[in-house]
């Protein structure tokens, strides 16, 4: 089985708590959180998807700390993979439920990074 990334920069500016219950409620699925290594890291499994929301703050140092939340999508597949299907799925979710997000960047470690350039943006 292989597996694609799928790294979305979220603009939502909420407490990492109450973003988690909005991203609970767009995949239906529970997102137990933790501490790791001084970010809180919520994740939970949906199917295909495999979810991680990383919170922008890291406890350990300000100077670690990001601008923006990132939700992580890890999709596992077996034959050919159809970015286009996926990419177009995750648009209507995250614009059903009201969700900002500035882009997604596609991650592959099986390719080289030159060609780990595929970006998506939101629906208009």
């Amino acid at each position: 089985m292989k597996t694609k990334y799928l790294d979305i920069v979220l603009l939502e500016d909420l407490p990492f708590v109450d973003l988690v219950k909005k991203i609970e409620k767009v995949f239906n699925v529970s997102l137990p959180y933790e501490n790791k290594k001084g970010r809180y890291i919520a994740e939970g499994q949906k199917g295909r998807y495999k979810i991680e929301l990383i919170d922008r703050f890291d406890d350990l140092s300000e100077l670690l700390c990001d601008e923006h939340h990132v939700l992580s999508l890890s999709i596992h597949f077996e034959e050919e993979f159809n970015y286009i299907v996926i990419e177009n799925e995750i648009k209507k979710l995250l614009k059903n439920y009201d969700i900002k997000w500035k882009f997604g960047i596609w991650k592959d470690p099986s390719e080289p990074i030159e060609k780990n350039i595929r970006k998506i943006f939101p629906l208009k």
